[in-house]
């Protein structure tokens, strides 16, 4: 009688057997690197296993969806950069009401021990990697490209208006009148302060 063929090394349960010491032949559960006899079967094991194919089955479906779209070289990457703390801003936030809207932090698993509620650690890690992201945009100096864009519109703008100007036939007190008047338009586009409370 034949044996059955052993499964292949990434199928392969990775605990040692007692008797021999040697790696388990059975092949491990989907999800796990052990088989049913090596812990496989325990109720938080299954649940943890679980919890890695849902993530293995959205990359996967990330990855396909993506061989249709294509890749688009990035051309501005601090301005990628900046969309990507936007976005994750946002999830923190979104993340931070649900954190507030629960009774208690702490939720007890199979074994009655208290583990940190999911949303909660999935908070940390949005602040975390806003954190890390937000640090990185002003590292790369993108609050100093953003006031050197917004100089350079301004002066073209400006060039544009004085153009504008000219071109009309104003008198030069009309001309200084004209300026003056935009002037204090564009100044009262400015952000204001908002008054302090109390």
């Amino acid at each position: 009688m034949q044996l059955p063929a052993p499964p292949p090394p990434e199928q392969q349960c990775k605990a040692a057997a007692r008797t021999t010491g040697k790696q388990c032949g059975n092949y491990s559960l989907p999800g796990m690197e052990v088989c049913r006899m090596h812990g496989g079967s325990a109720p938080q094991a299954r649940a943890a296993a679980a919890a890695r194919l849902r993530v293995q089955k959205i990359e996967a479906d990330a990855n396909a969806d993506l061989a249709h779209i294509g890749l688009e070289p990035v051309d501005d990457p601090l301005g990628e950069l900046s969309r990507l703390a936007g976005a994750s801003s946002a999830l923190m936030e979104a993340l931070g009401k649900r954190v507030n809207a629960l009774q208690e932090l702490s939720e007890y698993d199979a074994k009655n021990s208290p583990t940190i509620r999911a949303e909660v650690q999935m908070y940390e890690r949005a602040m975390d990697r806003t954190h890390r992201l937000l640090d990185s945009l002003v590292k790369h100096g993108y609050a100093e490209r953003q006031i050197q864009i917004q100089e350079s519109e301004a002066m073209l703008v400006a060039g544009v208006l004085r153009r504008v100007i000219a071109a009309l036939g104003l008198t030069s007190d009309q001309q200084k009148q004209a300026q003056s008047l935009l002037a204090a338009e564009f100044r009262a586009l400015e952000p204001r302060a908002l008054p302090h409370a109390g």
